[in-house]
Formats: C-alpha cells, sequence, structure tokens
C-alpha cells in the first residue's frame, strides 16, 4: 500500500481523551514502522511510561503540549518535535482549552508501552 488516506487507518483510544488512527502499521502495509494520528482532548495525555526496545518521535501537529522526557518538562506546539530514546521515561498531556493531534512514529510494528 504506497499511499494512504487519512480515513484509511485504524481507529482506537488506549487512553480515556485520546483517539488514535494508525495510519501505517502490520495490519495496512507497515513492515518495520507504525505512524499513528493521535488526537488529544483538553485536560487527557498518557500516563508516563517508556519503549524499552525502541525510540519514538511525536511531532505536534496541532494545538500545544506539554511534554515530560525523564526530568525535563517543556511545552510544544505545532511543528515542535519530542524524540525519546528507547528507555527514557517520557509523557504528552495537552494542558490548553483546545484539542492536540500528534503523529507518532515508532520503528516498529509492534509498538508497546510499559508504565513507570
Amino acid at each position: 500500500m504506497p499511499f494512504v488516506m487519512k480515513d484509511e487507518g485504524q481507529g482506537a483510544s488506549s487512553t480515556p481523551g485520546t483517539q488514535s488512527n494508525t495510519l501505517v502499521g502490520k495490519d495496512n502495509g507497515g513492515k518495520n514502522l507504525t505512524v499513528v494520528n493521535a488526537g488529544i482532548d483538553p485536560g487527557a495525555g498518557l500516563a508516563l511510561h517508556i519503549h524499552p526496545n525502541y525510540e519514538e518521535a511525536m511531532l505536534v501537529l496541532e494545538g500545544n503540549i506539554e511534554a515530560v522526557l525523564e526530568d525535563e518538562t517543556r511545552v510544544l506546539g505545532p511543528g515542535d518535535m519530542l524524540l525519546a530514546p528507547a528507555g527514557v521515561k517520557h509523557t504528552i498531556t495537552n494542558q490548553s482549552d483546545n484539542p492536540a493531534r500528534v503523529l507518532a512514529i515508532y520503528p516498529t510494528t509492534t509498538p508497546e508501552r510499559e508504565f513507570v
């Protein structure tokens, strides 16, 4: 599948207040890559977690999110990116009054989170 249309992804939600649409993954063309278009409602986010065997890149598409990487916290806006190395604690939260959207990219077709 060389082209991926936004409406052809597989929708899901792993955390209350979040919506995810897998654009590329093991079930729709990915061999070693997962790309997820994720929405985050105001006040929602992901619990602190790690990915022990691979990194994760998150590109902010819309809104502002508070990102934590190890002991550092920053507010990221559209065009900003968080790169979480393998095994490093991280989380994102939408601390604004508006919805946010991020593109999460994993170099695997089986992304897993270990909550810490």
